[in-house]
């Protein structure tokens, strides 16, 4: 549960879809600062028989539902999100609330989905055709309410890597889809099989160049099983697997164990940061919720719920507005801690922008963590990078292996110049090799 939640568990009840909410009346604002905005936003509303009245948009933003299947998908044509994204955040927020794994869809949309439809998707998931988070989230749903569904063992577990992999590349609203796809998948005992199977396949291949957030199936695992697979983590010498343990131990933790930060400091920044905002970005629903936000993706000790305030922030598209603001209040920061959680915030701009300036800041950087933000950050710009001497000799460095990969994979950067290089390690021209065989990052 995020600190901008109360702690009481009758008032978080109530409050717990109020992130989707917020998202919701942010980007309504934000497509309606123009005539064309919102002349779209009342004929995607007509389409599903709804009147996009103020009085009724604001009983909706406002109220504590979690919302019908009509009036979120409306929300999603009017304001350009992609279908289905804000089933999947209330799927997040539910989660987060009691910090569990939903077996079904917070909104039941099974009655709006084909059998036609679906077993289409699951044809282009067996076969090289793309695949949006949409439509991911949209078997997943309809799998995990109807309980059951049948694929061959071969072809359970092609559609399991499939996820798996595309989850590892995918940037903002495509990884939400497919975060909550995988585990409402998950929930069916022969695709949980299959898709642990294949994440035990990925950790023992060391040319795999990503694992992503798969690695949370490791929670929902058997003990023996678990307990394996922590253990290869912890043994592994990959700078990609210690990077995945530690975020498995982050999401496990009871209790934060990172630094605290200047509480005094950290309103200061945010409220520079909040000045620069224009006026739909500073939407509230119940409260205030953009500055608690910035506050609590800057202060928070714990990395998970840093995490889940950053999300809600770039689903939001705040984050878009603030580029230049947090690499200039990164570059001003001399506080260790607070620089790292500035370059952090930095990897939630999809896509990012700045590339010049981000690369030279990761070059320079010599900071671990903050030179794997920074990297990230860079590669989140999706242009490809320009390989030069510099770079390789940061990828030669085993403290940057892993960050500048990253970087060189999801940007599509990797070609064969680069992997025909002779400063390069076998394994790590392996791990490069993965990138450019699986593709740039993934938007849709």
């Amino acid at each position: 549960m995020t600190g901008w939640r109360t702690a009481n568990k009758g008032e978080a009840e109530n409050m717990l879809y109020c992130g989707t909410r917020w998202v919701m009346r942010v980007s309504r604002l934000k497509r309606c600062r123009d005539d064309a905005g919102s002349d779209e936003l009342v004929e995607a509303f007509a389409s599903w028989q709804l009147t996009a009245s103020p009085s009724r948009l604001s009983r909706w933003e406002y109220g504590n539902s979690r919302g019908s299947y009509r009036l979120l998908r409306a929300y999603e044509a009017g304001c350009g999100m992609p279908p289905f994204l804000l089933f999947a955040l209330n799927d997040r927020q539910a989660r987060a609330a009691d910090s569990s794994f939903a077996d079904v869809s917070s909104v039941d949309a099974t009655e709006f989905l084909l059998a036609d439809d679906i077993y289409e998707i699951f044809d282009r998931a067996l076969t090289d055709a793309d695949v949006s988070g949409s439509q991911w989230y949209q078997l997943a749903s309809f799998a995990a309410s109807h309980k059951y569904f049948y694929l061959s063992p071969r072809n359970t577990g092609i559609v399991a890597r499939r996820l798996i992999e595309e989850l590892a590349r995918s940037l903002g609203p495509a990884y939400i889809l497919r975060f909550e796809a995988l585990h409402l998948l998950a929930s069916q005992s022969r695709m949980h099989k299959a898709l642990v199977e294949q994440l035990t396949e990925m950790f023992q291949d060391e040319s795999t160049g990503a694992l992503g957030d798969a690695v949370s199936l490791i929670l929902r695992a058997a003990p023996p099983v678990r307990a394996e697979l922590l253990s290869r983590m912890r043994e592994s010498e990959s700078p990609m697997m210690r990077n995945s343990r530690d975020w498995v131990a982050e999401i496990h933790r009871k209790s934060p164990t990172e630094k605290a930060v200047d509480r005094a400091k950290v309103s200061a920044l945010t409220a520079t940061l909040c000045e620069a905002l224009p006026k739909w970005a500073m939407a509230h629903v119940e409260t205030d919720m953009t500055a608690p936000l910035i506050n609590e993706a800057l202060g928070e000790r714990s990395r998970l719920k840093r995490h889940e305030a950053s999300l809600l922030l770039m689903l939001a598209k705040v984050y878009e507005t603030l580029s230049v603001q947090l690499l200039d209040a990164f570059e001003s920061e001399v506080n260790l801690v607070l620089r790292r959680r500035l370059a952090n915030l930095l990897e939630y701009q999809v896509p990012a922008s700045c590339p010049d300036r981000l690369e030279s800041l990761a070059l320079a950087e010599e900071d671990p963590e903050t030179r794997r933000s920074l990297w990230a950050s860079r590669g989140h710009v999706l242009d490809p990078v320009h390989v030069s001497d510099s770079i390789v000799a940061d990828l030669a460095d085993p403290g940057s292996q892993y960050a500048v990969s990253y970087a060189l994979g999801i940007s599509g950067s990797i070609d064969d110049k680069l992997l025909d290089c002779q400063d390069l390690p076998d394994h790590l021209r392996s791990t490069l090799g993965w990138w450019r065989q699986r593709g740039a990052g993934i938007l849709s």
